[in-house]
This record gives structure tokens, sequence and C-alpha cells, in this order.
């Protein structure tokens, strides 16, 4: 069952709290990824704040993060 929906950061992060019989479960998740078997509240929270700009913007991070990571190896 969720508890909490926030969402975090400039990139629109989507941090959930649920609990379950093994107790709370945090779990967060990014503009790059497939929510589509997620919970419907999850799903029109994304809807809501996950907008192409947001999207851009955080693959764009991915990608200057990769690049930066990889000057390094």
């Amino acid at each position: 069952m969720i508890i909490d929906i926030k969402v975090i950061g400039e990139y629109k992060a989507i941090h959930v709290a649920e609990d379950s019989e093994q107790g709370r479960h945090r779990v967060v998740y990014h503009p790059h990824q497939d929510i589509s078997d997620k919970d419907e509240q999850i799903i029109a929270v994304a809807n809501e704040h996950w907008t192409d700009e947001v999207k851009t913007a955080w693959q764009n991070k991915l990608n200057a993060d990769k690049e930066l990571a990889e000057r390094f190896l």
C-alpha cells in the first residue's frame, strides 16, 4: 500500500514509500524509467510532472554524467 509520494528536485524524481508485510519500502523513479507496470498513482504523478522538457533535461544530465565518467576510465 502506498503511504507517500513526493516529487523532488529539478528532474522531478518520484519518491514512493510503501508499507508491506515486510515493513516500509522506499523506491525512487526517474524520468528515463518505464513505469507502465507501476501503481496508477505513480503513473498519474509521472504524467503530471515528467514533461518532455523534464525528460530531455534528465537525459542530457545522464549523457553528461556518462561522458564525465568515461574520461576517468
